[in-house]
């Protein structure tokens, strides 16, 4: 056995139960974890049984398995990416909004207090 159907189980468990305590304290929605789970359920799949990506890759019409796993693992750092840069741009125009009114409250009362 290869070592690293041994370290790749064992580090995907600890990021299991590391997202599921994430999930339960609230750090994390539903869906992150479940997602998550499923992308650490197939590396623990493919480090064991390292020839199961052949059976997926031809399911896509690939024909061999570690190219399959490098193109799900580009769509999903795609994914996280795009996910990323919503998430961003989202902080950024609350963060314009809130700039916005605290000029505008402190405006008001700079007005107040020269009379």
């Amino acid at each position: 056995m290869l070592i690293y159907s041994i370290i790749f189980p064992i580090i995907s468990l600890i990021a299991i139960l590391v997202f599921f305590y994430r999930y339960r304290s609230g750090k994390n929605s539903f869906s992150s974890f479940l997602i998550w789970t499923i992308a650490w359920i197939f590396v623990i799949i493919f480090s064991i049984y390292p020839d199961s990506s052949l059976v997926f890759a031809r399911a896509f019409g690939i024909t061999r398995g570690l190219d399959f796993i490098i193109i799900v693992a580009l769509v999903f750092m795609f994914y996280l990416g795009a996910r990323l840069y919503y998430k961003i741009d989202n902080l950024q125009d609350d963060v314009n909004k809130l700039v916005k009114e605290v000029a505008l409250n402190n405006e008001i009362s700079l007005d107040d207090e020269e009379e």
